[in-house]
């Protein structure tokens, strides 16, 4: 079936998450099909947000919904590889993971296991459909006549609050092997 709006299913409706949403709902030929977030208030703002997405108690609620077409994973750092080797194993999608894809130097191998198992996995962050983000990627595709990547540097206060203060813990951000998550690649 030919569909002219691609589905994304959603992981996970903090912060990031969230702002995923938001930019989603900018693009004319993609909409959140559905979301699974375990906190009720964040999952009613998403919904309210992503206009006709559905909600799912689990991944494989999500993953058995036929209108979801790539999943978008956005949910605490330590819950990613986990998360994309369920999916791997449910039904293959292709996958947007919002950085870091791994938290621990010692998984690189289970990332190349899923290289494999998966049609496509892009590691990005929430910016790369903002208005004034999209217009800078189009005008450098221009200049350069393509971009195989594209790398920015922020500069904020990294402890930003999340429900149950998850990421101020280096065991679930990737803190401690952030060298080796940085430089692998799928």
């Amino acid at each position: 079936m030919t569909r002219s709006s691609i589905g994304y299913g959603i992981i996970g409706c903090g912060m990031m998450g969230r702002e995923h949403i938001r930019n989603i709902t900018l693009l004319p030929d993609a909409h959140v099909a559905a979301i699974v977030e375990p906190d009720p208030g964040m999952l009613a703002a998403s919904l309210a947000t992503a206009s006709g997405a559905r909600s799912a108690a689990s991944i494989a609620e999500l993953l058995a919904m036929d209108e979801v077409d790539c999943v978008l994973i956005a949910s605490p750092n330590h819950q990613h590889l986990g998360q994309m080797e369920q999916i791997a194993a449910l039904r293959p999608l292709p996958v947007l993971v919002e950085k870091p894809l791994f938290t621990e130097g010692a998984d690189e191998g289970r990332i190349a296991a899923l290289k494999a198992r998966l049609p496509l996995v892009w590691v990005a962050m929430e910016y790369r459909y903002m208005p004034p983000v999209a217009v800078f990627v189009e005008q450098a595709r221009h200049a350069t006549g393509g971009i195989r990547m594209l790398t920015i540097r922020e500069h904020r206060f990294p402890f930003l609050a999340k429900v149950g203060d998850w990421n101020r813990f280096n065991r679930n951000t990737g803190a401690r092997s952030s060298r080796s998550a940085a430089t692998s690649s799928t």
